[in-house]
């Protein structure tokens, strides 16, 4: 049943992507999976990706379906839901965004924000596109919108990537850092710069961006 803009996550559109992804990405990349064991294995959880190049989404969603749990859903571009790609990765859980006109994704972040809370993984890239080898700033607005004012804490967690050519494949770093817990008295601006900090160190690079000024916010939806 179509549920505020969204058709729900279906687990065929799901497995078909996850068993391309478990025949392509092994070809293309030698896969380095740690801390897996730290993403909690059922409730709701935020997982928060680097943004290193367009194949971090089916190459994280294969290791998490794989390792440690199927009920995920990810925020992503709405350039991804057009009619070529046959609703497949929208059907899969991807919730498209549309970020030249905000307004118009408002039962989207709904949607996102439910599944969440109801329990399910949600992955976001808070830096919202592509920083290939830096990281770029994270956006707090969406952050905050999907976390809301938790009474019982949230758990997050972060998942770095890092690409490094070796021989005919790439060596593909995917790490996963522990889980911490973001409730109603956080600060989301400082919260999140923490965690872009921490996303920085799992991709074996730097976050230049200072501390955000108490009450300071960032301009993007997503």
């Amino acid at each position: 049943m179509k549920e505020r803009g969204h058709p729900g996550k279906r687990m065929w559109a799901a497995n078909l992507i996850y068993g391309l992804s478990r025949l392509v990405m092994p070809l293309k990349y030698r896969i380095l999976l740690e801390g897996i064991e730290n993403l909690p294995a059922e409730g709701p959880v935020l997982l928060l990706a680097k943004h290193q190049r367009l194949d971090d989404i089916p190459l994280g969603l294969m290791v998490l379906q794989k390792y440690r749990r199927s009920d995920i859903y990810c925020i992503m571009k709405d350039s991804l839901a057009k009619w070529y790609f046959f609703n497949i990765i929208v059907l899969a859980g991807g919730i498209p965004l549309n970020r030249k006109n905000p307004e118009k994704s408002k039962w989207p972040l709904i949607f996102a924000r439910d599944q969440l809370h109801a329990g399910k993984l949600m992955v976001i890239f808070p830096e919202q596109t592509f920083f290939p080898g830096k990281m770029g700033r994270g956006k707090t607005p969406g952050f905050r919108f999907l976390a809301g004012r938790p009474e019982i804490p949230l758990a997050v967690n972060v998942i770095g990537f890092r690409y490094h050519k070796s021989g005919r494949r790439t060596e593909a770093h995917v790490r996963i850092g522990k889980t911490t817990y973001y409730n109603k008295d956080h600060d989301p601006d400082e919260f999140l710069h923490e965690r872009m900090h921490e996303m920085a160190t799992l991709s074996l690079l730097t976050y230049p961006y200072k501390r955000p000024a108490k009450g300071a916010t960032t301009e993007d939806p997503e």
